[in-house]
């Protein structure tokens, strides 16, 4: 397994793309914070999570694109089967690149907390209230690391990444809030990224379990598929 890890770790590190997405990713979050410490009618610590409360999904696809290519440009350039070949266990194969992605998410939300507080500081200030800082950064790597395997989970699934990167933009962003808004569907376990985004503001234990239950659900399902089919 630590070999798997490794395999994976030096497969991303040594990609240009990585570096791109991930700086594409903490400009665009950069951008929002800066808008948003310029509302000065507001406390600072409002203006802080409010960097967050819409714009979280969007500004994860960059570095999401990394771990969809996990999977997705293997299919893509046919590398999968010296992929496995090399790791000589398809288990191995989903779980190492399951792991790695949640690190890359775990690092992404550090990020976007840092340059978030970076753009205040630049413009007025940040919050000194830690502990709300800390639940924020909570927030945001539980539901980056969510995201990014269901992300993972999907490009295995359908052996293409624009279809993964297409479904992890439509559901969140439009699927739920016409359940919420249109169909006036208001139950949380039914738009499962939103309730997982509420953490930003409200952090309850139970927030991210429909998301959680769904990553799992095709994690597991994208790691049988993998270990029956031909690649």
């Amino acid at each position: 397994m630590l070999n798997a890890l490794r395999y994976e770790l030096i497969r991303i590190r040594t990609l240009r793309s990585t570096w791109i997405l991930l700086a594409a990713g903490a400009a665009v979050q950069f951008l929002v914070a800066y808008m948003a410490a310029g509302h000065s009618d507001q406390t600072r610590l409002w203006r802080f999570v409010g960097s967050f409360n819409t714009t979280l999904p969007l500004v994860l696809l960059f570095p999401m694109a990394i771990v969809v290519g996990a999977f997705g440009h293997e299919y893509r350039y046919r590398t999968i089967t010296t992929t496995i070949l090399t790791l000589r266990s398809r288990p191995v194969v989903m779980a190492s690149k399951a792991v790695i992605s949640a690190l890359l998410a775990a690092v992404t939300g550090v990020l976007l907390v840092g340059v978030t507080l970076l753009a205040q500081v630049l413009r007025g200030g940040a919050p000194d209230d830690w502990a709300r800082i800390g639940q924020v950064l909570a927030a945001v790597v539980v539901y980056g690391v969510l995201s990014f395997l269901v992300g993972l989970g999907l490009a295995a699934l359908t052996r293409n990444a624009t279809v993964a990167m297409i479904v992890m933009l439509a559901v969140p962003t439009v699927v739920e809030g016409l359940l919420s808004n249109v169909l006036k569907l208001k139950e949380w376990w039914m738009a499962p990224f939103f309730s997982a985004a509420s953490l930003v503001d409200a952090f309850k234990w139970q927030s991210p379990l429909p998301l959680t239950a769904l990553a799992a659900l095709v994690v597991v399902g994208a790691g049988t598929v993998l270990a029956r089919r031909d690649v």
